[in-house]
């Protein structure tokens, strides 16, 4: 074979190649690169024609050397393309994404494995991984996009069908974690994390329908409303202390990408509701021991040693005294309140404290007393189940979840039948007067007075929140 034909069966074996891996090519290039050079050298060397060879003993001639025209080069970028090309393509053509959701307990090594993916490669990626993202940070509900690469089915071992080819995962709104596997079969991890601009964003309005309502139409999100609710929960009966058209006012932290359009809200840093037209307003301020918490102009906390509601949501279905049982169907002292609500919904401790009883208690069903400081009790009867870790002797602090709403005991429906005892008898928990929470020192008022007038400041010039002008019923359902 001449050099010519030996460049071409070099082309010609790039280009009818089944190349499987990028190894393979990029070690079949650097073979056929190297010889088509060579060749091209040797085709010229020899095409030069030899002048002792030449018979001399015929008609003389003049000699007249010239170079030979060389084949022409082949179009690297062209043969590159068609190469890699193929290979891409046949590697796409086995990629597909799978969406999974997270499960509660579960890890992300379990959901590899379950996808089909080695538990070897599983383990490297997540090795990878934890780079940028710890998975042990993936709560339930959360989505992964798993890229997966279909293996060859002859040599696939039980159980695995797939290469990891790439995960994503947003682990908030403004991070998304991404997971590629290189072609050497390494994993690298990367964060990418929204630039966003932090500004402030007022809701304001009258309560008509529900605090909950009437914050959605005036801008608010689900956070910021929960947040502020809340705040009042402390010192607002929100079933019997809230008229029509009582007014409230919501100033928050509101971050904007580079169109101006909210990804997510911050801190709620004002707050104020006028319950049957008296104004309660509070400002958020860290003190200089890094607590931080919602005080009035006077420097009074709006915390109170225990709240009025410890369930989100919720209606008063019975009040504390005299009533007709729904069950017994006599009259009799009720000594508590009740709260309907869905059920399931969290139950609060309504202060700081130690649990004395976590357990099933006759009538009451499953049920919780949490002992506070000043001879305070609080009781909470007819749980669906306990919050995590809730047991006889554990430390809870105020607005931690210690079970959920159910209908357990002798009751007609769920609810919550909620106690305050004083030195061991049961008071009415919507009237009972408790201590106050923190009031801020001289030195600490100095601070709080200019971080009020800060907020102030932010207060003038927040942007309004974009009103909702659908109806109350569409607007709570979105």
């Amino acid at each position: 074979m001449n050099a010519h034909g030996l460049v071409q069966a070099s082309i010609n074996t790039i280009m009818q190649a089944r190349i499987k891996t990028v190894h393979k090519v990029l070690g079949l290039v650097a073979f056929v690169v190297p010889a088509f050079l060579m060749g091209a050298a040797f085709y010229h060397a020899n095409a030069r024609p030899n002048p002792s060879a030449i018979n001399t003993a015929q008609t003389p001639v003049e000699i007249i050397e010239q170079e030979p025209a060389l084949p022409p080069l082949p179009d690297m970028a062209a043969l590159e393309q068609t190469v890699f090309g193929e290979l891409i393509e046949t590697r796409l053509s086995r990629v597909h994404n799978q969406m999974i959701k997270v499960r509660p307990g579960a890890t992300l090594s379990n959901l590899l494995e379950n996808a089909g993916v080695d538990r070897g490669e599983a383990a490297r990626a997540i090795t990878a991984l934890s780079r940028a993202y710890n998975p042990r940070q993936l709560r339930a509900g959360q989505m992964l996009t798993l890229s997966l690469e279909s293996l060859d089915t002859s040599v696939v071992k039980k159980g695995v069908r797939y290469h990891l080819a790439g995960l994503t995962t947003k682990p908030d709104v403004t991070r998304t974690v991404l997971l590629e596997r290189e072609h050497n079969g390494d994993f690298s991890a990367r964060e990418l994390v929204m630039d966003l601009q932090m500004g402030q964003t007022r809701a304001r309005g009258s309560i008509d329908a529900s605090l909950y309502m009437d914050g959605l139409a005036a801008g608010a999100n689900d956070a910021v409303i929960a947040a502020f609710a809340q705040l009042y929960a402390y010192s607002v009966d929100f079933q019997r202390g809230i008229r029509p058209g009582d007014r409230f006012d919501m100033v928050f932290e509101d971050y904007r990408d580079d169109r101006g359009t909210s990804i997510k809200s911050g801190n709620l840093i004002y707050a104020m509701l006028a319950p049957r037209g008296k104004e309660k307003a509070f400002y958020r301020f860290e003190t200089p021991d890094g607590e931080v918490g919602y005080y009035n102009a006077e420097g009074q906390s709006a915390k109170r040693f225990l709240m009025k509601t410890p369930v989100k949501g919720a209606r008063i279905s019975s009040g504390f005294g005299r009533r007709m049982h729904p069950v017994l169907g006599y009259t009799r002292k009720h000594k508590g309140t009740d709260f309907a609500a869905v059920r399931g919904t969290p139950i609060m401790a309504a202060g700081n404290g130690v649990i004395e009883r976590a357990s099933r208690y006759g009538s009451f069903g499953n049920y919780v007393r949490i002992r506070h400081s000043n001879g305070y009790k609080t009781a909470y009867a007819h749980m669906s189940k306990y919050g995590r870790g809730i047991k006889k002797g554990r430390r809870v602090s105020q607005g931690q979840i210690i079970g959920y709403v159910g209908a357990t005991g002798r009751v007609t429906g769920a609810h919550l039948h909620y106690e305050v005892l004083k030195n061991g008898r049961q008071v009415n928990p919507m009237t009972v007067k408790v201590p106050t929470g923190r009031k801020l020192k001289a030195n600490e008022l100095k601070l709080f007075a200019q971080e009020k007038a800060r907020i102030d400041e932010l207060i003038k010039n927040a942007q309004p929140a974009k009103v909702v002008t659908s109806t109350l019923a569409s607007a709570g359902q979105r």
